[in-house]
């Protein structure tokens, strides 16, 4: 009794190692994406940040940043890149900056915007923190082999360098397009003429069948209530919002 027991264990055990051997094997199958697949060209590919040191007009812009990190803190944030020739200008103001932090001096701050690009070159969102001062600063060292070099070229060390900031104030600026616009306008002439339904195979809102059998239900969104095909005709069968969910 005890051998069968045994016997059968051991082949569950082994049914069970191949079919995790099998779902491994095929993950790549498995993978779930969410929405459409969206092009190079689409999708962010790189930043600039602009930093104006408060209350002058002065604008420093710089290209050579690799990383925006995340710091705890709505308005925190940090910068990650290779130090750089062409950041001197940075580092003067992380050096008051931090002067200002260890002798207690008041410093004016800085206004940052960093731009976000597509692969097409064209500027996405522009994330925006105000009056802010360098909390922390440092470089280090990576040789990882699983870690991404910011610079093309090959080397066992890259030499890197970690800004954090606190901010008093974070906004987000997006650049309204000539598309942009269009799109809208169309929406509010839309909302305007209560024209829901367009008739060229794009519905912007919702649209009953075309031949509907009897019993066919349809959300109206225009009414936003649920109809029943009744007779040659769409009753509304739901108050606003849809029928109620049923209790268990």
């Amino acid at each position: 009794m005890k051998n069968r027991q045994l016997a059968v264990i051991t082949i569950t055990s082994v049914a069970v190692l191949l079919t995790f051997s099998t779902i491994y094997s095929n993950f790549d199958e498995l993978q779930a994406y969410a929405g459409v697949t969206l092009s190079s060209d689409n999708v962010a590919k790189s930043i600039q940040v602009r930093i104006n040191p408060t209350g002058t007009n002065i604008e420093n812009t710089f290209d050579s940043f690799s990383r925006i990190g995340f710091v705890q803190g709505e308005s925190n944030f940090l910068l990650e890149s290779v130090p750089s020739k062409d950041k001197k200008p940075f580092y003067l103001l992380v050096q008051k900056s931090l002067e200002a932090k260890n002798t207690f001096l008041k410093n004016k701050g800085m206004n940052i915007s960093i731009d976000v690009f597509s692969g097409d070159g064209e500027i996405i969102e522009t994330l925006k923190y105000n009056d802010c001062n360098v909390s922390e600063y440092f470089v280090h060292g990576v040789d990882s082999k699983g870690k991404i070099f910011f610079t093309e070229e090959d080397g066992t060390v890259e030499i890197r360098e970690v800004t954090k900031f606190e901010c008093t104030s974070f906004s987000l600026e997006i650049e309204i397009t000539e598309t942009d616009i269009d799109v809208l306008e169309k929406t509010i002439q839309l909302i305007n003429t209560k024209s829901f339904e367009v008739e060229d195979g794009d519905s912007y809102f919702s649209a009953p069948p075309e031949e509907p059998n009897e019993g066919d239900l349809f959300f109206n969104s225009v009414s936003n209530k649920l109809q029943k095909y009744n007779n040659g005709t769409w009753v509304d069968i739901s108050g606003v919002g849809g029928p109620p969910t049923p209790r268990r």
